[in-house]
C-alpha cells in the first residue's frame, strides 16, 4: 500500500538534481537558455599542471609584493630619492647624451651575461648640472628592474668616515657599525658614489678608494661615480694608485653640459648672482 507522502511516479521519487532544477526554472523565463553539464574529467597530469600554474602565480604575486615593499622601504628611509627616474628626468640638449649613456649602462648591467664584467660608469659635470638626479635614476632603475635590488648611493665622505677608526675614541658599537657599512659598500651589487672630491684625494683617501676598487673588482661588482672635475684632471685628482685600479674595469663615461639646473636664489624678485 502506497503511503500518502510517497509519490506514485518512480521518476518523482528520484533524487532531485538542484542544478537541473535551477536550469528548468531559468528556462521558464528564457526557453533558449542552455548549460552544458558534461564537462570532461581532468586527468591527473592536467590537475597537477593547473595546481603548478596556480602556485607559480601566487609565488610571483608574493615576490612582487616583497619587492614593492622593499623599494618603498628604501625610498621611505631617504637612502634613494624615489622621485627621480628616467621617466621623470627633464631631458634637453645639455643632458641628453649623458642620460642615454646612463640608460645604456643600466641596460648592459641588467643582463646576466654582462653582469659578470665589472663596469665603472663615470658621470662628469659641473655643480648643479644634474649628476645627483641621474645617479638617483640609475639607482631606481636597478631597484625596479635590476637582477639584484641591492643598491647604495653614498658620498665619498661617507666612504671615508667608515674607514677612519680611532681605537682610543671609538666605542665598540661604533666600530661594529662602521665595519658593517664598509662591508656593505664592498659587497653591494650596485654602488654609486655621488661626488668624488674635486680638491683631490689625500694619501689616506687614495688608499681606501683603491682598496674599494680592487675589492669590488675581485667580486665582479660594478660602480657609478660622479665627478665635477674635467676628465683630463681625473688622474691628478685621484692619484696613480686609484687611476691604475680604474684601468682594470670596463669604463664608460658621460658628460653633462650647461649651467646649474638648480633654482636660483631670489632677492627682492631678482636672482642672486
Amino acid at each position: 500500500m502506497q503511503s500518502f507522502n510517497d509519490p506514485a511516479d518512480p521518476a518523482e521519487r528520484a533524487p532531485v538534481d538542484a542544478v537541473s532544477l535551477l536550469i528548468k526554472e531559468i528556462q521558464k523565463f528564457n526557453p533558449d537558455f542552455k548549460l552544458d553539464l558534461k564537462r570532461p574529467a581532468l586527468s591527473p597530469e592536467a590537475m597537477r599542471w593547473q595546481d603548478a600554474r596556480r602556485a607559480a602565480v601566487e609565488i610571483a604575486q608574493s615576490q612582487k609584493k616583497l619587492r614593492d615593499d622593499f623599494v618603498r622601504s628604501v625610498h621611505d628611509s631617504g637612502r634613494i630619492d624615489g622621485s627621480w627616474t628616467f621617466e621623470t628626468l627633464q631631458i634637453d640638449a645639455h643632458n641628453q647624451n649623458a642620460v642615454n649613456a646612463a640608460r645604456g649602462f643600466c641596460f648592459t648591467k641588467n643582463t646576466r651575461e654582462a653582469a659578470a664584467q665589472p663596469v665603472i660608469f663615470i658621470l662628469q659635470g659641473a655643480e648643479g648640472t644634474g649628476k645627483t638626479v641621474i645617479c638617483s635614476a640609475i639607482a631606481n632603475y636597478f631597484l625596479e628592474h635590476g637582477i639584484s635590488q641591492d643598491v647604495e648611493i653614498i658620498t665619498f665622505d661617507e666612504l671615508r668616515r667608515v674607514n677612519y677608526f680611532n681605537s682610543k675614541i671609538d666605542e665598540r658599537e661604533d666600530r661594529q657599525v662602521r665595519e658593517h657599512l664598509l662591508d656593505v659598500y664592498q659587497s653591494v651589487n650596485m654602488l654609486i658614489i655621488d661626488s668624488l672630491r674635486p680638491e683631490g684625494l689625500s694619501m689616506f683617501d687614495q688608499k681606501i678608494f683603491s682598496t674599494l676598487l680592487r675589492t669590488r673588482l675581485a667580486r665582479r661588482l660594478s660602480m657609478v661615480i660622479s665627478i665635477s672635475m674635467p676628465f683630463m684632471q681625473l688622474h691628478t685628482v685621484i692619484g696613480d694608485l686609484c687611476f691604475e685600479s680604474l684601468k682594470s674595469y670596463s669604463v664608460m663615461t658621460a658628460e653633462l653640459y650647461g649651467g646649474s639646473r638648480r633654482r636660483q636664489i631670489l632677492v627682492n624678485g631678482a636672482p642672486l648672482l
